[in-house]
């Protein structure tokens, strides 16, 4: 019965789109010549609609609900979509390494996640895509099969990929896309220095931003020399994937950013999901308006099912394109406790933790401290950070929030002993300024090679005023002639938006490499670089520098001196406006591995680079050159469809 319970929760908003969808602009208005009875027409036709709109509306809720209540279900709670993924830590923390093979084949079809309905992209025939679990030193085999009309490409964002560069998803950089009707297999292994929660999502022009894109958690096993995964005291894992949503097609809001009329404004999104639902007030859009929106009534908003006399760990994924966001559920506490993977940092329980950016993930233990009445009801709370917009959006709410229903109701008996429950002691607490925990330790000596970036949005009249993102004066495109990834070609071939500083590093002695980051835009970058996890030795959000820290030429830091005692270490990193970053890495992983910004219409309009790390020798040599023919047959056979 329980399993029933879920299946209708999960199905109930489909079969809500698909039926009210289809009475939508069913009543076309016959034209008439007088002015007069034209206008009484279409009044009397509209009451008619929104009359046999409200009817149908009626019988499709009130059966659902028969037909829920039928099978068992006695509240609300019963039959609201979910929005809980459950994890399952039990499955893999105690087993050896293992193989994990997967075939996905990857379409697109219109769906309605948040009442409007857009065509989206599909795993299996199943929006959203699906969330990998595994464990250090699991070998994954994933044959993508591509039923676009477009390329396609996956990255698995957090992951080193260590030894396996061209399985690393980026386009340009280390492969070609999957061509339409075709398929690429994609071979890695989990590092076994790697555990945490991670993501994999499209890396091809703007494809992510239309839902292609799942979880991926590493499960850190037990029994082994330093694994304390039960450092911190909870009950269960649960994945929230949450991230901004456009009602139009990616491909249209790019071509509204890339046009001298945006003026650079970056596009404001129109929703919000959570777990590939969300609950958009079709009423925010007023009466004139393309698109094809069911009115999710309250009895219907996607739901979480909890026990609140259990601790959770939220692992949770921003997945947007553009907006960060801050978290908080009404009369729980929240405890920050990682960052990007596994990164411990210095938590204190808050009401609420944000911001989030998009690529960046933070683990959250929530927990309920005081005394709860039985079926009280609390929402979660997802907050769009109004300064990532430019520009107001009125189709757009800010704080978009999902009820929180308890499926336990004799608490203060059944709270489990020794499961820490603390009340908040702050209202918020900020990603942003957050310390490594107190028993981390930084060993890494002076930077060997420093190298000095600058990001900027530029509109200039050689390029039509178009917003093109820039490194330093480059704006990154992939390679067109010869049309290979660059890891296959020498670089005396690449071209002249190839932004690639080479760091010879050895396995004898690998680089220190600090990359010093200047953001002179007026917006904050969220950073993501492939392949490594770096030190954030100084972030710097004073803005009167405009940042321009040039650690070479600079007698004084603007913002005082580096962090080298407890600094945070992640691989995605917010970089303030008109501020920067200083970030420090070993170079220990040889290949070339993308620096991108992680706002996707920034990235799709060339704010990229990449970094070669490699022995001396390699700089002008193509990394593939050294590959036996397999290896080399997988990536030459991509690109040559």
């Amino acid at each position: 019965m329980s399993e029933d319970r879920t299946l209708l929760r999960r199905r109930s908003r489909t079969n809500l789109e698909d039926d009210t969808n289809s009475t939508v602009d069913s009543f076309p208005v016959a034209a008439v010549k007088s002015k007069h009875y034209g206008t009484i027409t279409i009044i009397l036709c509209s009451l008619l609609s929104l009359v046999l709109f409200a009817y149908l509306y009626a019988q499709i809720a009130g059966d659902l609900r028969a037909h829920v209540f039928a099978n068992g279900a006695t509240s609300q709670r019963d039959w609201a979509p979910s929005l809980d993924q459950y994890l399952h830590p039990e499955d893999h923390i105690y087993r050896k390494p293992t193989t994990q093979q997967y075939t996905w084949h990857i379409s697109s079809s219109f769906r309605a996640p948040d009442g409007v309905r857009k065509k989206v992209y599909l795993v299996n025939g199943v929006f959203l895509g699906p969330t990998i679990e595994t464990r250090p030193g699991d070998r994954l085999i994933i044959n993508v099969v591509n039923h676009l009309e477009e390329g396609t490409a996956l990255h698995w964002h957090g992951l080193h990929m260590r030894g396996t560069n061209e399985m690393d998803g980026a386009v340009g950089i280390t492969q070609c896309p999957i061509a339409p009707g075709g398929n690429f297999t994609y071979r890695f292994e989990i590092d076994e220095n790697q555990h945490g929660t991670f993501w994999w999502h499209a890396h091809d022009q703007t494809e992510r931003a239309d839902g292609l894109y799942g979880g991926l958690v590493v499960h850190k096993p037990v029994g082994e020399s330093n694994a304390n995964e039960n450092r911190f005291s909870y009950d269960e894992e649960r994945l929230l994937l949450i991230g901004d949503w456009y009602h139009r097609p990616a491909y249209e809001v790019m071509a509204w950013y890339m046009r001298a009329g945006s003026f650079g404004n970056e596009p404001v999104p129109d929703s919000l999901l959570v777990n590939g639902l969300g609950a958009y007030n079709c009423s925010d859009y007023g009466i004139a308006t393309a698109f094809k929106c069911a009115l999710t009534p309250a009895s219907l908003y996607p739901a979480l099912i909890v026990d609140k006399s259990k601790v959770y760990r939220f692992r949770v994924v921003n997945v947007g394109s553009l907006a960060g966001f801050a978290l908080s559920i009404s009369d729980a506490s929240m405890t920050a406790v990682t960052l990007d993977g596994a990164h411990e940092i210095e938590g204190r329980s808050a009401q609420t933790v944000g911001f989030l950016h998009p690529g960046e993930r933070v683990d959250i233990l929530v927990s309920w401290p005081h005394v709860i009445v039985p079926e009280s009801r609390s929402e979660l709370h997802v907050e769009l950070e109004e300064g990532s917009f430019r520009y107001p959006n009125p189709a757009l709410t800010l704080l978009h929030s999902f009820p929180v229903f308890d499926q336990n109701t004799s608490h203060v008996q059944d709270r489990r002993p020794g499961v820490p429950t603390e009340v908040p002691t702050i209202t918020f607490f900020s990603l942003a300024t957050a310390n490594a925990s107190a028993d981390s330790t930084f060993t890494l000596p002076e930077a060997d090679q420093t190298i000095l970036l600058y990001a900027k949005t530029k509109k200039l009249a050689k390029l039509h005023n178009y917003p093109y993102g820039f490194f330093n004066q480059t704006s990154w495109r992939p390679q067109w002639t010869p049309h290979l990834p660059l890891l296959a070609l020498p670089r005396s071939v690449w071209d002249a938006n190839q932004l690639v500083p080479f760091v010879p590093s050895s396995s004898n002695r690998p680089a220190v490499v600090d990359i010093v980051i200047n953001n002179i835009d007026d917006g904050s970058h969220p950073f993501h670089l492939h392949g490594y996890d770096a030190y954030i030795l100084s972030n710097c959000a004073d803005g009167s520098y405009w940042g321009s820290y040039n650690p070479f030429t600079d007698s004084a830091r603007p913002c005082g001196d580096y962090n080298l005692e407890r600094p945070v270490l992640r691989d995605t990193v917010v970089v303030p406006r008109r501020g920067y970053v200083v970030l420090r890495f070993l170079a220990d992983n040889p290949g070339i591995w993308m620096l991108h910004c992680h706002l996707l219409w920034h990235q799709a309009a060339g704010m990229a680079m990449a970094v070669h790390v490699g022995v001396r020798g390699d700089a002008e040599m193509s990394i593939s050159s050294g590959w036996d023919s397999n290896r080399s047959r997988d990536l030459f056979d991509s690109c040559s469809r």
